[in-house]
């Protein structure tokens, strides 16, 4: 009996994964939702008016690149004062089940858990230690 084999790259070295083994396949296929669009999160504090947006996006090769905007308005008797940050960064990804470890500024930092739901109209929504991740519009 036969197996389907794939190739995935975790940090710069080409891992065979076999497709006998429920980990692998499980592996492939969060490798392959995370791979298939560029994943968001979105925060908004009524209380301040200030909104923040997080940009993820996976390469298949184990790159990944990230960014963020944070912007906010507020008035009060001094005048009013906007503001707007944006940031990017990058560096390379790998999967252990369902553990995901990146590097930034070339530290591995530590796991982060995903788990995966579906909305109410069937879309992944993708659950990082307890933020959720959409298909970025």
């Amino acid at each position: 009996m036969r197996g389907k084999v794939g190739y995935a790259f975790l940090g710069g070295a080409v891992l065979l994964l076999c497709g006998f083994s429920a980990w692998a396949q499980e592996r492939s296929q969060l490798a392959d939702l995370l791979t298939t669009t560029p994943w968001c999160s979105f925060k908004y504090n009524k209380t301040t008016g200030y909104s923040s947006t997080t940009r993820y996006q996976f390469f298949r090769d184990g790159r990944y690149t990230t960014g963020a905007k944070n912007e906010g308005h507020s008035s009060g008797v001094a005048g009013n004062f906007s503001s707007q940050r944006n940031r990017t960064s990058g560096g390379n990804w790998q999967l252990k089940g369902n553990a995901l470890f990146v590097t930034a500024n070339g530290v591995m930092q530590e796991p982060v858990y995903l788990s995966v739901k579906q909305n109410s109209n069937g879309m992944p929504i993708i659950i990082a230690d307890g933020v959720e991740f959409v298909p970025c519009q």
